[in-house]
């Protein structure tokens, strides 16, 4: 029976025809139509239509808005939940979340008495002493500043082809902070370091900074320039940063004319922002906090055939209809 026969049903009579049913017989028409474009395509493009011609790109433009409408269509008949997002290891990303969170879990050390080591890879400085604009991160778990240090040979396979890359920064800023005796102690410093395979230490830098949002951190643009390691001659007109303005003692710094910032302002910045970027308490906390940036399997993270997003779960006792299987089999 054709579709135009299902159509027209006798006068007076009922018609029994299902939506399913009339569904098939248009797919049967569009089935013969695909057929009958294909071949008319086919004899149109290798004997008429020119290569790069306007008639070709139009058949080809208005193929792609049909193509497109289906593939619609066909989303709208999966009751099946689909996600955002694949968990990819191979991801630069989702290895520096792995190695943000690595990096946290590692032991502290006093910066002061820390051995010299072999590896490259990333660290975090945190503070627990006296000095009051920074009283909001004294024996918090939030780092005042995230680094990385970069292997001395960029092909190293191990730490010792790395080099002391991760003790020779971390001691780079314990003599600055040594050197600004007036208002910093290396005594008053913790270290966190985590020594990863030669170049991943990067993404992994720039996880932690976006996670922890430390203040002496360049990209953060309070109380930075700690990582400089001085200015040349040809330089000393540069003005001195906010970390040597807040923390004078460095003598290559002493020569700068005027500051990046004044004091007060430097001072202001600092307190706004441990207001609005509360120091995290404990280690449990952060732990936690990277863990739910690693979950999957949450609302927003799926999506049905609307392209809404929708829970996980179902609501109450009710049975998914897809899970409910039909005695008569599929439709067609």
């Amino acid at each position: 029976m054709t579709s135009a026969l299902r159509g027209k049903p006798k006068r007076g009579s009922v018609s029994k025809i299902s939506p399913e049913e009339r569904l098939k017989d248009i797919l049967d028409e569009l089935t013969s139509l695909t057929n009958q474009v294909t071949s008319l395509t086919d004899e149109a493009t290798n004997l008429t239509i020119p290569p790069h011609s306007r008639t070709r790109d139009k058949i080809r433009k208005r193929l792609e808005n049909e193509v497109e409408r289906l593939n619609l269509l066909t989303g709208r008949l999966d009751p099946v939940l689909k996600p955002l997002s694949l968990f990819d290891p191979g991801d630069p990303q989702t290895s520096a979340q792995v190695i943000g969170l690595m990096t946290v879990a590692q032991p502290r050390h006093p910066l002061a008495t820390i051995r010299p080591f072999y590896g490259a890879g990333v660290y975090a400085l945190y503070y627990r002493g006296p000095f009051e604009p920074y009283e909001g991160l004294a024996g918090k778990e939030q780092p005042i500043y995230v680094g990385k240090a970069d292997p001395a040979d960029r092909n190293a396979t191990d730490a010792v082809q790395q080099g002391q890359a991760l003790f020779k920064r971390l001691n780079e800023h314990a003599r600055s902070i040594r050197a600004a005796s007036s208002t910093l102690d290396a005594k008053d410093f913790d270290c966190r370091f985590l020594i990863v395979q030669s170049g991943y230490q990067h993404a992994a830098e720039t996880r932690l900074i976006d996670f922890f949002r430390p203040i002496w951190n360049n990209e953060v643009g309070i109380c930075f320039g700690i990582g400089k390691h001085g200015d040349s001659s040809k330089t000393r007109s540069n003005k001195r940063s906010p970390w040597d303005t807040l923390h004078p003692g460095r003598n290559w710094a002493e020569d700068s004319h005027g500051d990046q910032k004044p004091r007060d302002q430097i001072l202001r910045e600092i307190k706004e922002h441990l207001s609005q970027n509360p120091p995290r308490l404990s280690e449990d906390e952060v732990v936690d906090a990277f863990i739910s940036d690693l979950r999957q399997i949450e609302p927003s993270k799926f999506y049905d055939a609307s392209g809404e997003n929708q829970e996980m779960d179902i609501p109450g006792d009710r049975m998914p209809a897809s899970d409910q299987v039909n005695a008569s089999g599929t439709l067609f």
